[in-house]
Formats: structure tokens, C-alpha cells, sequence
């Protein structure tokens, strides 16, 4: 079963209301991750950055469609998932002339997943994937790290959570 296509069918089917109350419980869990989404409003167009919060609701409803626990994604969790994907994209960068949406796969820490929410965001946003190359660039670097800060605080059978 593909739980991340279930999750986008789910949240797709939200009506605004629920959508609303799933976004509440949403940031109830996770208000670091939901204030750094904020901070980034600035750097894409409204729709854009509205589909981006709607991704993370997409993989914590992917994640618990697996049955997985999340804990609260920190600050430090963050960042530090933030440096690793950077990193792996400037090493991508200083290696090839033209990064294309392929080959940010390859680098991206889940690449089915990547791909995944890639092509929800496509679908959902009124104008497409945004049309310059660091604009796509910047939106593909914000997913690999918003999969990434769920990946690392998924709660492990038999422990009590990560830091």
C-alpha cells in the first residue's frame, strides 16, 4: 500500500473546516516546524508556500498512515537536517552545470518519497511547480528538508523517542 498517496488523498479530501482543524492539532505538535514554515513565507509566492505547510500535513499523515509516532520536531532537529540537505546540494551544484528535478532526486535523503511530494505539489498548485530553476531549486531543497525532519523524529519501536 502506498500510505503517502492515501495521506494526499486524505488531505485532499479535507473540507475547510477539517482542513482548519487538522492544521490547529498541527501546529499543536509541531510548533517549531510550523514557525520555521512560517518564516518562509517570505521567500515564495502565497500559493507555493500554502502547499508546502499542506506537504508536511501530507507526510505526518503519511507517516501515521504506517502506524509510526512522531515526536515534536525541534529546533536543533532543524537545523541540523537543514545543513546536511544544503550540503548534499551544493556537492550536487559544484558537480553538474544544470540541476534538474532528476537529479535533485538522487541527492534528495527519501527520493520515492521526494518524488512523491514533488508531483502532489505540482498537481495542487494553480500555476505548476514554479517555472525559474532556483525557484524550483529552493522548493525542492524545502521538501528533502521537511522529509528529513520527519524521518529523524520518528519514534523507534522499543525506545521512548529521539532527541
Amino acid at each position: 500500500m502506498n500510505y503517502l498517496m492515501s495521506a494526499v488523498d486524505r488531505v485532499r479530501s479535507w473540507t475547510d473546516e477539517e482542513y482548519g482543524q487538522n492544521l490547529g492539532v498541527f501546529l499543536d505538535e509541531q510548533p517549531m516546524l510550523f514557525s520555521w514554515l512560517m518564516r518562509l513565507s517570505e521567500e515564495f509566492e502565497d500559493d507555493v508556500h500554502e502547499q508546502l505547510v499542506r506537504s508536511s500535513m501530507v507526510l505526518r499523515e503519511g507517516f501515521r498512515g504506517m502506524g509510526l509516532a512522531i515526536d515534536t520536531i525541534s529546533d536543533l532537529v532543524i537545523a541540523d537536517v537543514t545543513t546536511e540537505v544544503v550540503e548534499a546540494f551544493e556537492a550536487l551544484e559544484s558537480e553538474e552545470e544544470v540541476l534538474d528535478l532528476e537529479l535533485i532526486e538522487k541527492v534528495a535523503r527519501s527520493p520515492f518519497v521526494h518524488a512523491e511530494v514533488r508531483n502532489f505539489l505540482h498537481q495542487e498548485l494553480r500555476s505548476g511547480l514554479p517555472k525559474g530553476s532556483a525557484e524550483q531549486h529552493n522548493l525542492m531543497l524545502v521538501i528533502d528538508i521537511l522529509i528529513g525532519c520527519f524521518e529523524e523524529v520518528v519514534e523507534q519501536p522499543g525506545t521512548t523517542g529521539k532527541e
